[in-house]
């Protein structure tokens, strides 16, 4: 679908205009572009002149928003384009003076200038107005062109209302005069020179606005220009046969289309039948993509000539559009001197002057010799400027112009009446004008047969193009069948393996993945040999492992043994530290009771007894602590921090430690309680040991129980600058210690005893110190 629409926007492109990046810029500044108008020139019903519809052809045809801006007089409106208040003027003359401010474009129009005079003044032809007050317009070309004229010449204000009052004798202009005087007037067409040519100026101050405008002309059709010509300045042409030519397949067909049409036939048989068959799918992947990439080839370069074809019959219309132009101008012309010619003969009968010399080179008064744009008739009369077609038709005019000099020879020679002449005159110039229709008329077919090329171009363009998309989309299932599909089915297969499941084989194509797959099942036949050998030893490593265990866990119970006496030798130290000081007060108060022998007796007595029953607590305590039990029981944490405060409060009071607890959460745990107390006072220990080691002044130890979403936490943490983090990961190894008398068992049994309890212990430096973690999962 993208290479359709790419196709489309370039076959759009090729038929778009096309403006350079300066040109682009220039219209993004000037997006209006504005044009000094005439308010008088004659209008139609929906206020559009000749020139303000060629405007709109500029717009149409150059994409571009040009506005006209209407001046009541010419001078006015020459001024304002020639400052560059606008952008240029419609309808300009060409003269050497204005090329300092104007560039010209090519000719867009012809049109004689008009003597308008009263109905029943003497004025009948240019030479009447000698000793006449005329008016012309301020700054009209024809000033130039008028050297010594015999006629004084004028600029009214209201020229109109001053010819019909009988100020002024007559009006020279380029317009018929409006409606409301038409009825009182009387015109004649001049021609002066080349005063009739109109060009569009552009202000010398927008040059690039020149080119812009070229370009926008060259677009313009001459078929819409003729239109708007015959609407304002000629009577309806007389009428022709336009045949609307038919155009058969066979006038359409080349035999490169004919080409194209059976290969794209073949392709698009040969791909159903090897989608109908399937054969393709144990083509080898070398011939299969070869024979894909020869097709799309041929297929792309298919749609390139027909986008090549699209150019050049768009250039071989705009070469028509430009003959075209050409050849009606120089019939234009040809009207124009044949005119001239019978302006000049009615002269030669009022003066008895032989003036047609200068309508005529070398001097010889033939059809041939008769000027037309500075060349003789004969110069043009060749396929250079006309069609063959059209040369027949103006040879024809060639000999009708020398039967009118034949004829005019006759009048002067009183041979025949003038109204025979005029009829033939009228005749030749009803010819020019069927030769004119004629030229439209061939050129609109020639255009007419090459747009019917171009649509059928284009049918055949969306019928390649719909084999290219069907072939990949062809080209999609058999991807999808030949190798997609299989390696879908060996991941899934290589999937299943993993997790056990059971296998179906399934068998491809005889392809590369085909024969892929095949080879994975008689390896994973290979394999499931391999596996059957490996469960015989699976049994036998089973057996070296329980060994090995109970070998571990023995070991792990003397470490255990071993941590525990270490631990009692602390103890029994930190029980004849708790003896001493009872014993010390029993040996006073006996003494004093050997000097005393009144009624103080009982009192010391019942603190005697105090003291002993302490110390029958604590030995209590460290009876419990060393009673090794198998059998698991629910534990409170709370219950167990507590006991093994209680364990170690003259330890930690002896070494300035503080306890600070918080018990968020009070959990439960399976397990042992006395090895959990022996987790906390190893953990304790190290704590106290890292006190004493670096000297730390305000010793604190923070015991806190928490819990979260998933977990209960119980962290201790102290104060004494924590652990060095190269070694952070490796404490709760075997062996591990950074103590000189240490063997690194004490926090490894830790690990051991929070793992047998199914939690975690783990450790990391907070602000101040270390942390240690215990976490376990809640149940349920």
């Amino acid at each position: 679908m993208k290479k359709l629409l790419v196709l489309i926007l370039i076959f759009a492109y090729s038929f778009a205009i096309h403006y350079t990046k300066k040109e682009q810029e220039f219209l993004k500044k000037h997006p209006v572009i504005y044009f000094s108008a005439m308010d008088y020139w004659p209008v139609d019903k929906t206020g559009n002149s000749f020139h303000t519809n060629f405007i709109k052809l500029l717009n149409k045809y150059g994409k571009l928003d040009i506005q006209p801006i209407y001046y009541k007089h010419w001078y006015e409106g020459f001024d304002a384009a020639a400052s560059g208040k606008t952008y240029g003027i419609m309808a300009l003359s060409y003269s050497k003076k204005r090329e300092k401010y104007f560039f010209y474009t090519p000719i867009y129009n012809y049109h004689p200038y008009y003597l308008i005079v009263l109905k029943n003044s003497p004025i009948k032809s240019f030479k009447d107005l000698k000793g006449k007050v005329v008016h012309i317009n301020k700054k009209s070309i024809i000033l130039e062109k008028l050297k010594n004229p015999s006629f004084k010449i004028v600029f009214s204000k209201n020229p109109y209302k001053d010819l019909a009052s009988g100020k002024i004798d007559a009006i020279l202009t380029f317009y018929m005069p409006p409606n409301n005087f038409v009825k009182n007037f009387r015109t004649t067409k001049v021609f002066i020179d080349k005063t009739g040519e109109e060009h569009i100026g552009i202000s010398k101050k927008y040059p690039q606005l020149y080119s812009i405008i070229l370009k926008a002309m060259n677009e313009i059709p001459y078929k819409e220009i003729e239109k708007i010509k015959e609407k304002y300045y000629f009577n309806p042409m007389p009428p022709v046969s336009i045949l609307t030519p038919t155009i058969t397949l066979k006038d359409l067909i080349k035999p490169i289309d004919i080409f194209l049409i059976l290969f794209s036939i073949s392709i698009l048989f040969l791909l159903l039948y090897l989608y109908l068959t399937r054969k393709y799918l144990n083509i080898r992947f070398r011939p299969f993509l070869i024979g894909i990439f020869i097709i799309e080839t041929v297929i792309l370069g298919l749609i390139v000539y027909e986008i090549v074809m699209f150019n050049y019959y768009s250039k071989k219309i705009l070469e028509i559009k430009s003959r075209s132009f050409n050849e009606l101008f120089l019939t234009d012309k040809i009207e124009e001197s044949i005119i001239k010619l019978d302006k000049e003969f009615y002269k030669k009968i009022s003066h008895k002057k032989n003036e047609f010399n200068s309508l005529f080179l070398h001097s010889k008064i033939n059809p041939d010799n008769l000027k037309v744009l500075g060349k003789t008739l004969s110069f043009y009369l060749s396929p250079k400027y006309f069609h063959p077609a059209t040369l027949s038709k103006i040879a024809k005019i060639k000999l009708l112009l020398n039967d009118l000099l034949k004829l005019q020879k006759a009048v002067l020679n009183k041979k025949i009446d003038i109204s025979l002449y005029r009829a033939n005159f009228y005749y030749v110039l009803e010819q020019l004008q069927i030769v004119k229709n004629y030229i439209k008329n061939e050129n609109d077919k020639e255009i007419f047969f090459i747009k019917e090329k171009i649509r059928y171009q284009f049918i055949l363009l969306i019928i390649i193009t719909t084999i290219f998309i069907f072939i990949n989309l062809l080209l999609f299932l058999i991807i999808k069948k030949k190798i997609y599909s299989p390696i879908k089915y060996l991941y899934s297969t290589i999937e299943k393996q993993k997790k056990g499941e059971k296998i179906e084989k399934k068998y491809f194509y005889n392809d590369e993945i085909g024969i892929t797959i095949k080879e994975f099942f008689n390896l994973q036949m290979q394999l499931n040999k391999i596996i059957n050998e490996l469960q015989k030893h699976k049994k036998d490593l089973e057996e070296k492992i329980k060994v090995e265990v109970e070998k571990r866990m023995h070991q792990e119970e003397l470490l255990l043994k071993k941590s525990r006496l270490e631990l009692m030798g602390e103890m029994i130290e930190a029980i004849a530290h708790q003896w001493k000081q009872p014993i010390s007060v029993i040996n006073y108060y006996i003494y004093n009771l050997k000097k005393e022998k009144n009624s103080k007796i009982k009192e010391i007595a019942n603190n005697i007894e105090i003291q002993i029953k302490h110390m029958v607590n604590t030995l209590n305590e460290f009876k419990d602590f060393y009673n090794i039990s198998r059998n698991k029981k629910t534990f409170c944490i709370n219950e167990v921090i507590e006991k093994a405060l209680n364990l170690v409060k003259d330890e930690l009071k002896i070494n300035n430690i503080t306890i600070n607890k918080i018990i968020e959460k009070d959990f439960y745990i399976e397990g042992n309680p006395n090895e959990f107390i022996h987790l906390l006072l190893i953990i304790l220990s190290n704590a106290k040991d890292m006190f004493n080691e670096r000297n730390i002044k305000n010793r604190l130890i923070n015991i806190k129980a928490y819990e979260d979403k998933n977990f209960y936490y119980l962290e201790i943490e102290d104060n004494a600058g924590g652990i060095n983090k190269k070694i952070i990961n490796k404490i709760f190894n075997l062996n591990f210690t950074t103590k000189e008398n240490g063997d690194g068992i004490g926090l490894y049994i830790a690990n051991q005893i929070a793992i047998k309890h199914t939690g975690i212990l783990y450790a990391k430096n907070s602000k101040n110190g270390a942390r240690f973690i215990f976490r376990i999962r809640k149940k349920g």
